[in-house]
């Protein structure tokens, strides 16, 4: 049966990918009666996405499923187990670090219940199998985790200090060590004992290092890692930062690790971009003529120019029989002014402005990945106005503001697969192919109801999202061939085709006909042992 009520669902999340229904079912019947289990998969791949729900007939068992499969493990992965919860609170979720191996989540759960209610909680295993010794606990209430934090943070739990602080989403971390400190710029001549001489004056050295490897050219580098027993005497090591000694500058930063150096570095080149995106500009059909020192002339009345750039190619040419290497400029130019204002300027005035008999094309530049995204989407413009021209398209589908039912997502497949899951239909052959040119009695018959579908939505969406689209414009036409009961079964049933025959079959009413006759005909041959599922199509034509 289809689940009816949140409040006797749970969520299993950290799934083995192989893990079954049948081997959930058989862990969760161990604390009630199930009444519903699903494992969530790709619609496209069948491979499942690591967590699954499961419904129990009464809250007790509910509640006792919770306690008693948390941190459970199922096929080598602790699985997560958690109250189901459209929404959650980021306010209340705490990180926990620094307990014993031999915590496990029921202990961690227990340990912290008595700050409050507990919608999931979570200890982190290696590969191995082995504690890493911190985890998550989820209240129900920011309150909660308030009193958490305050009065367990720092305390003992079974002779381990534990560390508890609010959680912080990785977007939203400081990637910076407080105590521990990555320096270079020294050569072979440095030693380990050198390095924590070096850096003693400014506190107590806990531990030093002296690293060498090879570089990206084969030659050697040297670099090292100095940590202070405290925050306070690192930053103050940090004064060494670009100081001269004996040859070289030192260079002195808080330690990151090297995944969090690379985050952070993409944050800070996406936040230059943001900046560069209002300052530079990019000027074409320049005559060849114009070199950087004409272009900056050109530009210099509009505010100061930080760096400007013509980029050049190189052609071959023949003279007397003998190939000769030409430099050329590619009639591009690319200038980078010091203000937003003074770009936005100089964009407004040379727009206006002719070269040599050359009217200039003036925009604000755009990294090369937004330059292919207008690209494509402009090709593909293209292909939809050429695809309606031919009749490939009906008109009606476009412009048209008429309000939708939304597909039903919540029937199951009559072989007992699970809410929302599209399955496989078996016995519905392919649709064939629209052909590119059709003649005017070919072309397709208005349709039945007049639907919303916007193609431009639907080429830049995600392709989850595009079967979405899909499915809701497929509806109306289903129903009309059907009803109400089946008509988002048979959608459903649909979906699992290509999206281009789909896009076919929208502008196609006799085919999409065909194929919900067809569908209903699988549907009564899956039930013909089900009387009361075979009334739901009873009466279609």
């Amino acid at each position: 049966m289809q689940p009816q009520s949140t409040d006797t669902q749970i969520y299993v999340g950290d799934l083995h990918p192989e893990v079954t229904e049948s081997e959930l079912y058989t862990l969760a019947s161990l604390s009630g009666k199930v009444v519903y289990i699903r494992v969530l998969r790709n619609l496209q791949t069948k491979a499942a996405l690591g967590f699954a729900f499961i419904q129990f007939a009464d809250i007790a068992s509910t509640i006792r499923a919770q306690e008693e499969m948390n941190g459970t493990s199922v096929r080598g992965k602790h699985i997560r187990v958690m109250k189901y919860s459209r929404e959650r609170d980021p306010e209340a979720n705490i990180f926990v670090k620094n307990f014993n191996e031999d915590v496990t989540t029921k202990t961690l759960e227990h340990h912290f219940r008595k700050f409050g209610p507990i919608l999931s909680s979570k200890i982190c295993y290696d590969d191995s199998g082995k504690s890493k010794r911190f985890g998550f606990v989820q209240f129900e209430k920011k309150e909660a985790a308030q009193a958490a934090i305050q009065a367990a943070n720092g305390s003992d739990w079974n002779g381990a200090t534990v560390q508890v602080e609010k959680y912080v989403p990785i977007g939203k971390r400081t990637y910076l060590s407080s105590q521990n400190l990555y320096v270079r710029g020294f050569g072979a001549e440095m030693t380990n004992e050198k390095l924590k001489e070096k850096f003693s004056q400014y506190g107590e050295v806990t531990s030093s290092a002296v690293i060498k490897s090879p570089d990206a050219n084969g030659s050697e580098k040297y670099y090292g890692f100095v940590c202070f027993n405290n925050a306070e005497n690192a930053k103050k090591a940090e004064a060494l930062h670009g100081v001269q000694d004996e040859g070289f500058a030192w260079y002195v930063v808080p330690h990151m690790k090297r995944g969090a150096r690379l985050a952070w570095l993409r944050s800070e080149y996406l936040k230059k971009q943001e900046d560069w995106k209002r300052r530079n500009i990019i000027i074409r059909n320049l005559p060849l003529s114009i070199d950087e020192e004409k272009l900056r002339k050109l530009c210099q009345d509009f505010g100061t120019i930080e760096s400007i750039k013509i980029p050049k190619v190189k052609n071959i040419k023949y003279q007397n029989e003998a190939p000769i290497e030409e430099t050329t400029n590619k009639g591009i130019g690319l200038v980078c002014f010091k203000t937003p204002a003074e770009s936005a300027k100089a964009i407004q005035v040379l727009r206006t402005k002719t070269v040599e008999e050359k009217k200039l094309l003036v925009f604000p530049w755009k990294p090369r990945e937004e330059i292919a995204k207008i690209v494509n989407m402009n090709r593909m413009k293209k292909i939809y106005s050429q695809m309606w021209e031919f009749g490939m398209m009906n008109p009606m589908m476009m412009g048209r503001g008429g309000h939708m039912k939304p597909m039903d997502r919540g029937q199951m497949h009559p072989a007992g697969r699970g809410r929302g899951q599209r399955p496989v239909v078996q016995g519905i052959p392919q649709p064939n192919l629209i052909p590119p040119v059709m003649v005017a009695s070919q072309r397709p018959m208005p349709m039945a109801l007049p639907i919303t579908f916007n193609y431009q939505a639907y080429e830049a969406a995600q392709p989850d999202i595009k079967k979405r689209m899909l499915g809701e414009a497929l509806y109306p036409q289903v129903l009309t061939n059907s009803n109400q009961k089946v008509a988002g079964k048979i959608t459903g049933m649909l979906l699992e085709m290509d999206n281009v025959e789909l896009l076919g079959l929208l502008s196609n009413p006799l085919g999409l006909k065909g194929k919900v006759v067809e569908a209903i005909e699988v549907l009564k041959k899956a039930w013909e042992n089900d009387a009361e599922s075979l009334k739901l199509i009873e009466g279609i034509a």
